[in-house]
């Protein structure tokens, strides 16, 4: 599947007059993390070490976890799935925005996406006695900030878009995408989608 990702990122920066440097950088530092070539292996935490933890983040001031976290996949379809999406929303929206507007983007969606995944597990466990993502999850993956970029590239348009099958407005299809993949792909982190959602909305 990694193939397939080289593939699909050199097809389609080969086509663009002016290539992306952000999405590159970002495509090219999740991929590294996952293989863990060479010397990185010893000098990158382990997963567990970084995973999203409400709970750890709360009780140990544990910041790093709020954004390491996003850089972390679990298998290599985790990962040529989150990265082809990247690609395709990076590459739009840094062409229309500019590269230091939109790494400023990715960092702010970033941790007011994870930053809204720790309250609202917090509220959860405190005001609806849910303790489970609170305590329980560690998310890792990239999936929260894609879910607040799709918020972003799609705010304004008034097209039609195909969600895993199914046609609904663009300004819609996170909120379609967020139901669909909690339906049909177990062990997603809908706390976190939901919480790159709302960063999303929150920025427009």
């Amino acid at each position: 599947m990694l193939y397939l990702l080289a593939m699909q990122v050199a097809s389609e920066f080969y086509q663009l007059d002016r290539k992306p440097p952000v999405t590159a950088g970002l495509i090219a530092a999740n991929t590294l993390i996952y293989l863990r070539p060479g010397v990185l292996d010893g000098w990158l935490p382990s997963l567990s070490e970084v995973c999203l933890n409400p709970h750890l983040v709360i009780k140990n001031r544990d910041v790093k976890r709020l954004f390491l976290s996003a850089f972390y996949h679990v298998d290599e379809s985790h990962l040529v799935y989150n990265m082809l999406s990247l690609l395709w929303k990076g590459v739009q929206l840094e062409r229309m925005m500019g590269s230091t507007k939109f790494a400023s983007l990715v960092v702010m969606l970033l941790g007011m996406s994870h930053g809204l995944e720790v309250v609202l597990a917090k509220m959860l466990a405190t005001f609806f006695d849910y303790p489970h993502s609170f305590t329980s999850e560690c998310s890792v993956g990239f999936s929260a900030v894609l879910f607040a970029l799709k918020v972003v590239l799609n705010s304004n348009s008034p097209d039609y878009t195909n969600v895993y099958g199914v046609i609904v407005p663009a300004r819609h299809a996170a909120w379609a995408e967020l139901l669909l993949v909690q339906m049909f792909v177990p062990g997603v982190s809908f706390l976190g989608h939901l919480s790159g959602i709302i960063a999303g909305l929150l920025y427009l």
